[in-house]
């Protein structure tokens, strides 16, 4: 399982060596990368038949992908932004294309044609779903939501699809939008849960929230536990992960290399 970890905490690296630009760094704090989508990828390359070199090229695309979308969502657009801020916005938005251009020319590198067509249908799906997000003022709730999970779990599902990985599929949706979910009810303040409404069509009281929410853990759980995995560590490094999301708040951010370094 150690061994795993420093695996995971390698992959990091190389995406941190990727994404460093001096201007970049000057102007803007660094991207967080996002470790529990980098232990399910992990976790997904991991039961595919490729070198570990091209493993680990895949990995570190689609993260830059994530990194990019993420990035493009600090983007702020105040009309009567100071010099400095709209420095800052201007670098954030071309940070966001550079780290594009790094998932194209890893993939190109990779002369995978048809990755790039994934993970472009990915990007737009996405993007849509930002654009109504943004812009549609009469959104309902839920649709609202709709599209909130989309945008978390889109990228993966893209992914899944393309090697036919039902289970993995599944389980990344599953298992994002529980954490979505768990992010919610540690940060809800007035007693409603808005995410609520993906799961009963309508806005419902917290006890009602934390039962569904109960339901879905007990569904991710499930899951990992009638798997069979290539490698039965990762099983347990995400039900650890799991567990970890569940009980405690503080875990859900940027946590997973350092659980298991630590």
């Amino acid at each position: 399982m150690q061994d795993i970890y420093v695996k995971l905490s390698e992959i990091k690296l190389m995406i941190q060596k990727k994404i460093r630009h001096s201007l970049v760094e000057k102007y803007i704090p660094s991207p967080t990368i996002d470790e529990d989508k980098l232990l399910l990828l992990y976790a997904i390359f991991d039961e595919i038949d490729l070198s570990i070199s091209k493993k680990e090229s895949y990995i570190v695309t689609v993260m830059l992908v994530q990194i990019a979308l993420d990035t493009h969502d600090k983007v702020t657009n105040h009309r009567d932004a100071e010099s400095t801020e709209f420095i800052q916005r201007q670098i954030t938005a071309l940070a966001g294309d550079y780290y594009s251009g790094l998932y194209y020319l890893l993939l190109s590198e990779l002369k995978d044609i048809k990755m790039i067509r994934t993970l472009a249908e990915a990007i737009k799906e996405i993007n849509e779903h930002k654009i109504k997000l943004y812009h549609d003022k009469v959104l309902t709730q839920q649709a609202k939501m709709e599209s909130e999970l989309i945008v978390e779990t889109t990228l993966f599902q893209k992914v899944t699809e393309h090697y036919n990985l039902d289970f993995w599929s599944l389980f990344s949706k599953k298992f994002l939008t529980y954490k979505k979910l768990s992010h919610e009810k540690f940060h809800n303040e007035d007693g409603q849960s808005n995410l609520g409404m993906i799961i009963n069509k309508e806005p419902f009281p917290i006890s009602s929230f934390k039962k569904a929410y109960e339901s879905f853990y007990e569904e991710t759980a499930s899951l990992l536990d009638v798997c069979l995995f290539k490698t039965p560590s990762i099983k347990d490094i995400l039900f650890k992960r799991l567990q970890n999301i569940r009980f405690d708040g503080t875990l859900h951010y940027n946590k997973t290399v350092e659980e298991g370094l630590s």
